[in-house]
């Protein structure tokens, strides 16, 4: 997943597809034996906290253009089985419905002349 991760950054720049990020995480995740999850997405960071654009981790068809000053997290989870998740009672602790094991990198970016530079 963390290389997944520093792979998406290095693919990001002005002009590049948002979509590009879930075609990167679908592609390795499966590579590996693994499925990216689609329960949970990126968003864009701005005046609020999680705002658009979301940023699926999935192979999508979004046809968002990255832009010198777009801020937003990408956060890949790759799951050993299911890539669903339930809920706990807690109201924030999820775990997948088949009890695999899922690991998440992640951080925030802002999209540069040059490419991307990681902000956390």
């Amino acid at each position: 997943t963390e290389s997944c991760l520093k792979a998406c950054i290095e693919a990001c720049g002005p002009g590049v597809k948002l979509s590009k990020i879930g075609e990167i995480c679908s592609e390795m995740s499966e590579a590996a034996g693994y499925e990216s999850s689609d329960s949970f997405c990126g968003h864009g960071i701005g005046q609020t906290f999680h705002m658009a654009p979301l940023v699926f981790h999935t192979r999508n068809n979004s046809n968002l253009e990255l832009v010198p000053g777009l801020v937003f997290t990408i956060e890949p989870i790759f799951c050993q089985g299911s890539m669903k998740f339930y809920e706990h009672a807690d109201g924030w602790t999820v775990s997948t419905v088949d009890g695999g094991l899922a690991a998440q990198y992640e951080h925030t970016i802002i999209i540069t002349d040059n490419g991307a530079e990681i902000l956390t």
